[in-house]
């Protein structure tokens, strides 16, 4: 009966312990910045300037998740 009690409790706190993390989601965005004008450059250049994309490192937390200090 111990045993099942000891089981309980620790599957509870172990559940109860996961509950409060927080889900936080990496992303990378891509954005196409070139005018056709600098795209018919570098198809003609031996120069190539543009690259035409900018990248931005976005990290997102999940606001909804609730942490409670005991």
């Amino acid at each position: 009966m111990k045993k099942i009690l000891f089981l309980l409790a620790f599957v509870g706190l172990t559940i109860g312990a996961m509950a409060q993390q927080k889900v936080v989601k990496d992303e990378v965005k891509v954005k196409k910045t070139t005018t056709p004008g600098q795209k018919v450059h570098n198809v003609f250049s031996k120069h190539k300037h543009y690259s035409g994309t900018k990248t931005k490192h976005v990290v997102k937390v999940d606001k909804s998740a609730t942490v409670t200090k005991p």
